[in-house]
């Protein structure tokens, strides 16, 4: 018997929209009243009253973050050898997160609720919309952080919109078989 094992969970209210980092890949749509909620920029899916619906939002994709740019739009360079050293694409939201680096300071910490995206990608870097110019400098990565495990790192997000009335939405993790 599969289960559902609850991430988290989020409003979003009528004709409004919201983002959440993608964890799972999966998520469960509720309205009370019948409504809609569109992923992305992707077709408006119907919600009938009072049931729930799974829905996939596509895979996670995240990177850890190297170093970052001081400017009004924010490059990334990824740590990592592959050829590409990520998997981001132009149109990608994302939210960045410190990873415990307190060198990352909150002016290059971008949350998913912001809706910044990806602008441009280049095997190993990843220029996005976020304005990160009132950082001090740009961020660099130190050796001490990467052998203590606190690197920041750069996660895929989806813009949720609601139809006319408010969607609860639950990104789950499907348990067992």
């Amino acid at each position: 018997m599969s289960v559902l094992n609850v991430i988290d969970t989020q409003t979003i209210s009528g004709s409004g929209s919201g983002y959440i980092a993608v964890k799972s890949g999966v998520i469960r749509a509720y309205a009370a009243s019948a409504s809609t909620i569109q992923i992305d920029a992707g077709p408006a899916i119907t919600l009938a009253a009072g049931e729930a619906i799974l829905l996939s939002v596509g895979k996670s994709k995240n990177a850890q973050i190297k170093a970052a740019t001081d400017a009004a739009t924010m490059v990334i360079t990824v740590l990592g050898g592959g050829t590409p050293a990520h998997r981001f694409v132009v149109g990608d939201f994302i939210q960045t997160a410190n990873g415990g680096d307190t060198a990352f300071t909150s002016d290059f910490v971008s949350a998913a609720s912001g809706g910044k995206k990806v602008t441009a990608v280049t095997d190993t870097t990843i220029t996005t919309d976020y304005d990160s110019s009132a950082a001090s400098a740009d961020y660099s990565l130190s050796t001490a952080d990467v052998s203590a495990g606190t690197v920041p790192v750069i996660q895929k997000a989806v813009k949720l919109t609601a139809g006319s009335n408010d969607v609860i939405v639950e990104q789950v993790q499907i348990v067992g078989g």
